[in-house]
């Protein structure tokens, strides 16, 4: 009796541990779970290193062929609208403005700007060494990332993810731009059905030369591995 209870509490112990454990992990993955916060723009799991990887390097905007249809121009307008909010707290739009309490450089009449040069306005060492005209693709990318463009900026705004978000307030930037730059024509190279082509036609031939080699090097293996040929009688 008495081996047969000591052997029962044992097992006792040892599932209660077990359980034990398994109760703390899931109280902790629970716990994580629910406190999670998103901090400034949320990106998505699509825009993560792992898919940028699968994707490679995304294409700049077709800012001739997104700008071009007049309803598409005016529906990236209201919506860059909407984006640009978030800068408000910063930034005065309202062109003429000189509004002494905002710590960023009013944006109305941005796009064409030369960067550092708003007058009245102290900016970074960085930016007024940086210097270059604020075009398209040059506020795509600032937007996109400020202190990958600008490294050192005094710019605390941590950027916008999304392509969609940075084209549509670029779309409203330039509304409120009287000498904004013309809009380019339309680019073949940075469509993304053209470019998806392209990269397709250069891995062919590749594809082709792999398949060879390896079907040469099966061929050769067989040949090693085939019996000898009988001797006649």
């Amino acid at each position: 009796m008495k081996g047969s209870l000591w052997f029962n509490m044992a097992a006792g112990a040892v599932l209660a541990t077990g359980l034990g454990i398994m109760g703390m992990q899931m109280f902790s993955d629970n716990l994580y779970a629910s406190n999670v916060e998103a901090v400034g723009y949320p990106v998505d799991a699509e825009e993560g290193s792992s898919a940028s990887a699968t994707k490679g390097p995304e294409l700049l905007p077709n800012w001739g062929a997104l700008f071009g249809d007049p309803a598409k121009l005016a529906a990236y307008q209201a919506h860059g609208e909407r984006v640009a909010a978030a800068c408000k707290s910063c930034h005065d739009f309202a062109p003429g403005s000189t509004d002494s309490k905002k710590s960023g450089p009013l944006l109305a009449g941005v796009l064409g700007r030369t960067a550092g040069t708003y007058p009245g306005f102290t900016y970074s060492e960085p930016m007024k060494a940086f210097g270059q005209s604020w075009s398209y693709d040059q506020l795509n990318s600032f937007l996109q990332s400020p202190k990958k463009l600008v490294a050192g900026t005094a710019m605390s705004f941590a950027g916008l993810p999304k392509a969609e978000d940075r084209i549509a307030a670029i779309a409203y930037l330039r509304s409120i731009s009287p000498s904004a730059p013309a809009i380019p024509a339309p680019d073949p190279a940075r469509d993304p059905a053209v470019a998806a082509a392209a990269t397709t036609a250069e891995a062919a031939p590749a594809n082709a030369v792999a398949g060879n080699a390896v079907a040469s090097t099966t061929a050769a293996t067989t040949n090693a591995v085939a019996p000898a040929a009988a001797p006649a009688h």
